[in-house]
């Protein structure tokens, strides 16, 4: 089954959640660049990290000019939706998809039976160009059983930050009509009721790994700055309970990742994520509700650039359920 990596995700109680498990809908968007037109219900948000499929993701190459490989297309369902994911790879790139999911003899033809991207439902646009989208379809605006899928996207090749090529691509499948266009099948997974997983969480101060700021005691930890190379996050001292990661200097400012491991998740608190930088290496206790670089809820930042970080996260960590 795909694994779809969880982030970091701020519990409030306006969070949208996916009913099926405790997993809440996560808040930073991989590589959004903005979205010039949506249609049909099609939401700008990341796949959730969670959503209780009711069968193994099922997969097709994303096919450019018919002969190349630009990435996958992905299709599976829950309880009550049905969601498509696009994803381009190597020098790939998507500038708009055109997505039909339904009964294979509603498919938008022509006169000579071939698909009609423009005339699918389901249209986005990108102000930029993106590597990975999704669609989420309500289950009961779909017939039961196996539907047809018509996954079109615009994707270019890009060499050297320069569009080098321009194709039509599709999820691989049968032909349809007198041209190369495809679809192809998917059949809706029933789901079985399982009952509810408990899951149970320890409040914990966690830092970025690094140097101690004081020799004994506290134990809370600064990280020197490096480009794109994850840093441990540890709660409690001793638990891995994510990552973060440092983008490279645009305009003086550093964009700042956090992702989590094993399940752990921000404390639903006012500021639960805090950071300080500084020019020079640290030293003495910190005080993390005095830092001035960032203090607030997001799991992706833009602060100005420094050679240290002191980055201080309120979690909660996955243990063991005492009954």
């Amino acid at each position: 089954m795909r694994k779809i990596v969880l982030f970091f995700a701020f519990i409030a109680a306006s969070a949208m959640a996916i009913t099926y498990s405790s997993c809440s809908n996560d808040l930073n968007l991989a590589e959004e660049e903005g979205i010039v037109a949506v249609t049909a219900g099609t939401r700008a948000v990341e796949v959730p990290a969670c959503v209780d499929p009711c069968r193994d993701v099922q997969e097709v190459r994303l096919m450019a000019g018919q002969h190349y490989e630009a990435g996958k297309v992905y299709v599976v369902n829950n309880k009550e939706k049905l969601y498509v994911a696009y994803e381009t790879t190597g020098e790939w790139k998507m500038k708009a998809i055109h997505l039909f999911v339904g009964a294979c003899d509603k498919l938008p033809v022509n006169k000579q039976g071939n698909l009609v991207p423009g005339r699918f439902p389901y249209k986005v646009e990108f102000n930029g160009l993106q590597t990975f989208y999704y669609v989420e379809i309500p289950l009961d605006t779909l017939p039961e059983g196996c539907i047809c899928v018509a996954a079109h996207a615009e994707v270019v090749k890009v060499v050297d930050g320069e569009i080098v090529q321009s194709e039509t691509a599709f999820g691989e499948g049968g032909k349809v009509g007198k041209n190369w266009f495809m679809k192809f099948e998917y059949c809706i997974a029933v789901c079985e009721d399982e009952p509810p997983v408990e899951v149970c969480y320890q409040d914990e101060t966690a830092w970025a790994a690094g140097s101690r700021y004081v020799a004994q005691g506290n134990w809370a930890t600064y990280t020197p700055y490096v480009a794109n190379t994850p840093v441990n996050v540890f709660a409690g001292q001793n638990y891995l309970v994510g990552t973060v990661t440092f983008s490279e200097v645009v305009d003086g400012k550093v964009t700042i990742t956090l992702a989590a491991l094993n399940g752990a998740r921000l404390q639903s608190v006012a500021e639960s994520v805090k950071i300080q930088g500084y020019e020079t290496a640290p030293s003495g206790n910190p005080a993390p509700g005095l830092f001035t670089t960032y203090k607030g809820n997001e799991t992706t930042v833009i602060v100005d650039a420094y050679a240290y970080y002191g980055i201080h996260l309120d979690v909660q960590r996955v243990v063991d359920c005492m009954e």
